[in-house]
């Protein structure tokens, strides 16, 4: 969040802001001296913004050069400005407690379902195809809540990483029924390349977790 204020009572252009007479600090109500409730437009100690976090240590003020419009002045004519600078996280608790462990379980039974290969002629198959659904249902609710950037979130990133991962296993799934049943391979050569597969697609999934994990601020 950035504010830009402009110190204009009792002010000639050129003066300066005495720092030892006037502190800058977060705003409280008294600071309005009765006009209004909350001083408008300055951020203040108890406000809050929702779905994200911060912390008031981390404002940080500035006197920056004001410019005007397309005109050129010299910086030792220039006037200046006061910026409020105040860095927010968003606050990703409920993704954490429930999001994202539901998106790994999932993966988790998708794996799992490798063991059924040759219960029925599509058995895991339909099982995974099914998870994937539920999860493009996740993804298209959790889009509509996520802000709407020009980049990929992370968020986004965990959900495309574990669309891939059910669309590999049911690609390798599909494979497996081939060679065993157009080209006669053993169930027990196939076997290996289900527990090969579901290795990989297990580190993978945990790989998503780390990516998840790693860098949050807490």
């Amino acid at each position: 969040i950035k504010l830009k204020l402009g110190i204009l009572a009792h002010r000639i252009q050129g003066g300066r802001w005495d720092h030892n007479l006037h502190k800058l600090g977060l705003a409280r109500e008294e600071d309005s001296l009765g006009s209004t409730r909350v001083p408008h437009g300055l951020v203040v100690e108890h406000c809050h913004i929702p779905d994200f976090g911060f912390d008031p240590s981390d404002l940080c003020f500035r006197f920056l050069p004001l410019s005007y419009g397309g005109r050129k002045v010299a910086d030792a004519e220039r006037d200046v400005y006061l910026e409020v600078m105040l860095p927010c996280h968003r606050q990703s608790g409920h993704y954490d407690s429930s999001i994202f462990p539901m998106l790994f379980m999932l993966n988790v039974i998708a794996i799992s379902c490798l063991t059924r290969n040759f219960g029925s002629a599509s058995a895991a198959t339909e099982i995974m195809l099914s998870i994937a659904f539920v999860q493009v249902g996740i993804r298209l609710t959790l889009d509509s809540r996520l802000p709407s950037v020009g980049y990929q979130i992370k968020m986004q990133k965990v959900m495309n990483g574990c669309f891939w991962l059910l669309c590999g296993l049911v690609l390798e799934s599909n494979i497996v029924f081939f060679l065993v049943k157009k080209r006669g391979w053993e169930v027990a050569t196939t076997d290996k390349i289900d527990l090969a597969s579901g290795c990989v697609a297990l580190v993978y999934n945990i790989y998503i977790a780390l990516v998840y994990f790693c860098g949050k601020k807490r």
